[in-house]
């Protein structure tokens, strides 16, 4: 099964008086195929397979850097 794919994003953030800072946006991929056909050749998850794998990967971001829960 192919691995997720992490995308990174530098932007500079100048409001014009004294506020500059960059911000870092980091995106992680989770392919699937609905497919099964194709599936099958692609190695790539169901949509509901790639759902779990996004969400355990959603948990672990969460853990690792103590972001809070939003119920």
């Amino acid at each position: 099964m192919p691995e997720p794919y992490t995308h990174v994003r530098l932007i500079c953030s100048d409001d014009g008086g004294l506020n500059h800072r960059y911000e870092i946006r980091v995106s992680t991929f989770v392919q699937f195929d609905e497919n099964a056909g194709r599936r099958s050749i692609s190695g790539l998850p169901s949509k509901n397979e790639a759902e779990e794998i996004a969400k355990a990967i959603a948990r672990s971001e969460r853990d690792r850097t103590g972001a809070p829960v939003r119920r």
